[in-house]
């Protein structure tokens, strides 16, 4: 199999994680390229509206994409975790069946 199958058998994967603010999830989103754990981390402010002990509660957050693979998604998690101020964070993972090849390719060969 060449580099290219390779590339192109990987299972591409989307976490989504809640950060308190912009500046968290810039410096968690900066650790998880440049350790490779992904190639990409999208960023974008969001209004939270959630149950705490028995009250509404609305706040403003900060959420983001991460783009990856599926080998990498422990360690993504675990470097999150690591770098995150919630005790409880919010890190949900989206397999991607569809992705254009060429992003696909881009990507994996980010994080490889």
């Amino acid at each position: 199999m060449d580099e290219r199958s390779a590339n192109s058998a990987q299972l591409m994967v989307f976490l989504y994680v809640t950060c308190k603010n912009h500046e968290e999830a810039v410096r968690i989103g900066r650790a998880l390229v440049k350790r490779k754990a992904a190639g990409c981390v999208n960023i974008f402010p969001i209004k939270s509206v959630y149950s705490d002990n028995g009250g509404l509660m609305e706040t403003e957050e900060t959420s983001m994409i991460v783009k990856t693979i599926d080998s990498k998604v422990q360690e993504a998690e675990d470097i999150v975790r690591s770098l995150h101020s919630y005790k409880t964070p919010c890190i949900a993972s989206f397999a991607l069946h569809r992705l254009n090849r060429e992003y696909k390719e881009w990507l994996t060969s980010c994080v490889v």
